[in-house]
């Protein structure tokens, strides 16, 4: 077994796991088995009734199978939307929690065997990424109303307008209408369905501030990590980059990965 941590990767809204093709690559190349699974709510399916629950549970399962049934440790990245959807599948996974959890109920039982719990969730990584809190949802911090630059439709579904200067902006222009292109719908529930738990209060927590983002200005990335900070400490990191550095700054995206795969 590699003594390598596996990178777990939760893509954002309207996105898919070709997006992080450039970095996948990248770090494989490096030995890093990486993992990026599609969101159930971002197929296009009809209704539009998948919810922000139906992309966490997926994604629980997969993390409980790495850890507990495979001994793994886990990074989990996570871009936008895709930091709430880890910070409600990753509560409880923590390899320091679970290593405690484990310590107790052997003491509790009279073992001195020692040790015990396995992997876990050993880091956060939040990418220009949402930090919520219990009860909270989405739109909550951005005023309760969706963000301007999504179009909603009747059925239910919301896709963004100008995904070219939107995300990709700090892109050449081809690959801006490439990527665009890949852009798919997903249903507006998702950004109204509340936390109900939080990784963050028991994992390390690190934060890659995009200082050009468009779709959520580093503003606001900076008051989700000064808000978390009231409960635990984040390690922050900073580029130049638009929403997304995993296409514009593949390199220092895979080198960064790297370099907090290794923190304690």
């Amino acid at each position: 077994m590699s003594t390598l941590p596996i990178i777990y990767i939760v893509h954002g809204s309207w996105h898919s796991p070709i997006f992080f093709d450039p970095v996948k690559t990248r770090l494989e190349s490096r030995g890093y088995q990486v993992i990026c699974p599609q969101l159930p709510s971002m197929t296009g399916e009809l209704p539009a009734v998948k919810t922000m629950y139906d992309d966490a549970d997926p994604v629980r399962r997969d993390l409980e199978n790495l850890i507990e049934d495979q001994g793994q440790d886990v990074l989990l990245v996570m871009h936008s939307y895709g930091g709430i959807v880890g910070t409600q599948a990753a509560a409880g996974l923590g390899k320091a929690e679970r290593r405690a959890a484990a310590v107790e109920s052997q003491q509790q039982q009279g073992s001195s065997s020692g040790g015990g719990g396995g992997g876990g969730v050993i880091r956060l990584l939040y990418v220009c990424s949402f930090i919520l809190t219990e009860d909270e949802h989405l739109c909550q911090p951005l005023g309760g109303e969706p963000a301007p630059f999504l179009k909603i439709e009747e059925n239910g579904i919301c896709i963004p307008v100008n995904p070219e200067q939107v995300f990709y902006q700090d892109l050449p222009v081809d690959e801006q209408k490439y990527w665009a292109t890949q852009v798919k719908p997903q249903p507006l529930i998702t950004q109204f369905n509340p936390m109900t738990k939080v990784a963050y209060k028991n994992i390390p927590v690190s934060y890659l501030y995009c200082e050009n983002d468009q779709a959520l200005p580093c503003s606001i990335q900076k008051f989700f990590v000064e808000r978390c900070r009231t409960t635990v400490d984040v390690t922050t990191f900073t580029c130049t980059a638009g929403h997304s550095p995993f296409l514009s700054q593949p390199d220092f995206f895979a080198d960064l990965v790297v370099k907090v795969s290794a923190m304690e």
